[in-house]
Order: C-alpha cells, then sequence, then structure tokens
C-alpha cells in the first residue's frame, strides 16, 4: 500500500503585465510575447481542477505599473469556484486592504515589507492566515533590488518574519539575475529549517519532472507549488499536474497508469 501524503496544493500562476497574460523571460517581463487574456486562463485552469490561483502583477512587482483592473476581474470571474491568492506590489496596509477588498482570499506581502516588520506583526495579527510573507533570495542572500533589504543575509531576514508570527510563507529561489530555479533550492532549504508555518514555492516548475522534486521536500514542511509560465508555453497543463500528484500514480512515474 502506498504511504498517505499531507496534502500538497497546486497554485495555478495568472501572471500579468499591461494588462496580457505574460511570462518572466531571463528575470525580465517578456513584453515581446503574451499569452492572450488573463481572465481566460484563469476561467480555463478553474475548468482543469484548479482550486487555488496565484494572480500575480508583474508590473506591480517591478513598480512600473498596475494590473489592478485585470485582477478584480479575475476574482469576481473566480471566487466561486476557486480562491485567489494576489501577488505584485503588496507591501502596506493600504495594499492589503484594497487586495482584501476587491475580494482576494490571501495577500502575498513582496519581500520588501520586511524591512518594517512591525507592519507586517500588525496585519499579521489583524488578517491571520490571509497574509502571506513573501520571501524571495539568491542563495543564502535576500533579492529585492528594490529595497534596503537587497543582498542582506537570508537567515537573519527568515528570523525576522518568524517573529511577525505569520502563518504562510511564499518563497521563491533566483540566480543572481532574478531568473526562477529549479534545482538548488537554497531558499526553500533555509525556510522550512527556520520558520513556522506553512511553505508554498513560487515558480521554477518547468516540467512535471520539477515537481516531483518538490514533493520530496513535502514531509519538510512543504504546503505547495505555484505553477505559472509552464501552462502557458507549453510545458504541461494544469489537468497534467494533477493527475501527477495522484496517490493512486507512481511518484517516480509521470503518466497515467496503463492498463
Amino acid at each position: 500500500m502506498t504511504p498517505h501524503r499531507p496534502p500538497f496544493t497546486l497554485f495555478a500562476g495568472v501572471e500579468i503585465s499591461q494588462g496580457a497574460l505574460s511570462a518572466l523571460h531571463h528575470g525580465e517581463i517578456d513584453s515581446a510575447h503574451t499569452f492572450g487574456d488573463p481572465v481566460e486562463a484563469a476561467r480555463h485552469f478553474v475548468s482543469e481542477g484548479a482550486q487555488w490561483l496565484h494572480v500575480a502583477d508583474l508590473d506591480g512587482y517591478a513598480g512600473t505599473g498596475s494590473n489592478a483592473a485585470v485582477v478584480a476581474s479575475i476574482i469576481r470571474e473566480s471566487r466561486a469556484h476557486a480562491h485567489v491568492q494576489v501577488a505584485g506590489g503588496f507591501s502596506t496596509a493600504a495594499d492589503v486592504d484594497a487586495a482584501l477588498a476587491m475580494g482576494a482570499a490571501r495577500v502575498v506581502l513582496d519581500t520588501e515589507a520586511l524591512a518594517d516588520p512591525e507592519a507586517v506583526t500588525a496585519l499579521v495579527a489583524q488578517y491571520g492566515n490571509r497574509i502571506v510573507v513573501g520571501i524571495t533570495s539568491e542563495g543564502n542572500r535576500v533579492f529585492a533590488p528594490r529595497s534596503d533589504l537587497h543582498e542582506t543575509g537570508l537567515e537573519a531576514l527568515l528570523v525576522q518574519a518568524r517573529d511577525t508570527k505569520a502563518h504562510a510563507y511564499l518563497i521563491t529561489d533566483v540566480d543572481s539575475r532574478g531568473i526562477r530555479k529549479s534545482h538548488e533550492r537554497n531558499a526553500l532549504d533555509t525556510v522550512l529549517r527556520t520558520v513556522h508555518g506553512h511553505a508554498v514555492s513560487g515558480g521554477g516548475v518547468f516540467r512535471l519532472g520539477d515537481l516531483h522534486a518538490l514533493t520530496e521536500l513535502i514531509p519538510h514542511g512543504l504546503d505547495g507549488a505555484v505553477i505559472d509560465a509552464a501552462l502557458y508555453t507549453g510545458g504541461f497543463t494544469f489537468a497534467e499536474a494533477v493527475a501527477a500528484l495522484e496517490e493512486r500514480y507512481d511518484l517516480f512515474f509521470w503518466g497515467p497508469p496503463i492498463g
């Protein structure tokens, strides 16, 4: 008999730039290639079984604009069928209030929000598990180019994050150019050893084998993963990812059973 595994949540990532479904290329928004209507994409992922959507405003992350109207449309279309977690440019109480007022189930604070840990602590105390602390790192250093936290020590930041009593974390491992990594996930290992909360891996899932590697961290406290660009660049479908995690499937064979 296959041992029962703790629940592992897949988030269908909907990344938005200038109103279109977009992706990152070499750590930058790929303005040369877009992938259609984000609202339609969200609807499609829900139809394939997504119970959580991770809706990321890439322009908000970069500080170059806002896609709040599109995010609000996705929430209106989807929240009767799936939970919506929003990210991208959220670092203050006003940001969080606006996102929750739109109907978001959870709000991911940008890493730079931890420059004011008292404010984060207050938000966690007020909103509980609706607040997710986002942490992006390059190896053992913080990656937050728009903040004084950039290139500071990851472990020191994690102590601050732990002191906020946050219930959940979104962890993204990148290289020096901000490119999400699918291997050598130093940040995930460090976070799982340090914080006491639910941890989700953000991005870096380019193929089903990457998802398989992440499931090996379930016993260490990893609760889920965001799958984004692979879903709209032809890597695999959300339905295939869901099927790959079903316990009736062999974890070492990414495909449906034979016979």
